[in-house]
This record gives structure tokens, C-alpha cells and sequence, in this order.
């Protein structure tokens, strides 16, 4: 959902002079008011339980110069659709090139995840978020060779590129084999001190596990990787 606040306008007249082809990313159109007697616009973005809020007012409750401007308005569309969909209805078009690859799918606009639940996938962003499910999940590649599966992931999808089983397994290795590299030039160059753990455990089917993992800061954010995870054979108290 999108806010602007506006002191002047009612949504009738100010429709009038909406003629950019970023509001048909919004929708249900409506006028409230804040606390302080401020009136506000507000546009709900056409893209699910999309919730986000921007004042266009002057703290001295004067009407902003660029109150009806569109720019934040197209980078929050750029946010929630993608910048192949939003520049494809500037210029009147349809969508015709998937933008990004599999590693560019798994990308983060600043520390915030690319949701993309609202719109179709691209083929790029499909196999990633089945590198994911299988993995998080703890499912076998072989799973998205179901006919059930495919046929729900490709109904009214008839140009996605589902990829098969042998195909999610290459992904997975490329993931992890790209995330290897990344995570080992990061510790590598990481001009701090870095704090190693381990843990020794027992699981559910009395097999004993030791795991080593390495704790650090990245731009703010606290950071755990898992360096490695042995099974221990045998087990000797002195």
C-alpha cells in the first residue's frame, strides 16, 4: 500500500492529470486523513499484501513541491513487479525478455529478499526458487519429475521452463559451488579478527555429529557460516 499525502486535491480531480502508466500498478484509490489534519492519497499497490508508506508534505503542513510526482511511486513498482515489467508498460508493451539469471534471482535490494509471490516467475527465478524449496525442505531433485507437480507449476505457464530433476540437482552443485566461492573470498578478505566455533551432539538415531562454524560482522549485519560437519566414528571416555 502506498501513501501520499496531499492538502489540496480531492482523487477525482487529481485523476484528471494522472496520465503515466505507473498508476496502473495501483489501484482503489482513496482519500484519509492523519491525526493532524493532513490529507493523504492513498494508493494500494496492485501486488499482494503489499504495505508500504510515503509522506509527500512539508513539515510546515505546506503541500510538497513534488507531491504528484511519480518517481517514488515507480521505484516502488520497480520493488514489487521488476524492472522488465514496469519499463515494458512505460513503452506500451508486452514482456517479452526474462531479465537476470539463476544467481541474480537469489539477489537482495538492500537487505530486502526479491519477492516476486505476486507475479509469474521468470525461467531464471523458477529454478532458483526450486534450488531453495529442495534444499530448505530437504527434498530430492527428482521430486519436480512428479506429473502432479508439473502440471499445477505449468498450468496457464504453458512457455516456463520447469527444469527436471537432473537439471535441479546441477543447479544445486552451481549454487553451492557460487556460494563456496563468495563465502571464501569474504572470509578471506575480511580485514577484522574471526570467531570460530564448534559443537559436538548426539542424534535421534545415536549417530555423533561435531560441526565447526565461523562468526563475523558485514556491514552491520551479524553473520554464521557452517564450515564443515563431520560424523564422529567412534567415541572413547577416559
Amino acid at each position: 500500500m502506498y501513501y501520499i499525502l496531499l492538502s489540496q486535491y480531492s482523487a477525482d480531480e487529481m485523476k484528471k492529470k494522472w496520465t503515466s502508466p505507473i498508476y496502473s500498478f495501483f489501484s482503489d484509490i482513496k482519500i484519509g486523513q492523519e491525526d493532524d489534519g493532513r490529507r493523504y492519497h492513498f494508493f494500494k499497490c496492485a501486488a499482494v499484501k503489499c504495505k508500504v508508506k510515503r509522506t509527500y508534505e512539508n513539515a510546515d503542513g505546506t503541500r510538497a513541491s513534488d507531491a504528484g510526482s511519480t518517481g517514488n511511486l515507480k521505484k516502488h513498482a520497480l520493488l514489487c513487479f521488476g524492472e522488465n515489467v514496469v519499463e515494458a508498460a512505460i513503452k506500451g508493451e508486452g514482456v517479452k525478455n526474462p531479465d537476470g539469471s539463476i544467481f541474480a534471482a537469489f539477489a537482495r535490494a538492500g537487505q530486502r529478499p526479491v519477492n516476486v509471490s505476486h507475479r509469474a516467475h521468470t525461467n531464471p527465478e523458477a529454478r532458483a526458487n526450486i534450488v531453495r524449496w529442495v534444499t530448505e525442505s530437504t527434498r530430492a531433485p527428482h521430486l519436480v519429475n512428479d506429473r502432479g507437480f508439473r502440471e499445477l507449476m505449468l498450468a496457464g505457464r504453458p512457455n516456463l521452463d520447469l527444469p527436471n530433476g537432473r537439471r535441479v540437482s546441477r543447479d544445486i552443485q552451481a549454487s553451492f559451488n557460487k556460494c563456496k566461492e563468495t563465502t571464501d573470498k569474504l572470509l578471506q578478505d575480511y580485514p577484522g579478527m574471526l570467531s570460530y566455533a564448534t559443537d559436538a551432539w548426539t542424534s535421534p538415531n545415536h549417530r555423533a555429529f561435531v560441526a565447526w562454524t565461523v562468526h563475523l560482522q558485514h556491514e552491520g549485519t551479524p553473520l554464521c557460516f557452517l564450515l564443515d560437519i563431520i560424523e564422529v566414528p567412534e567415541v572413547w571416555i577416559y
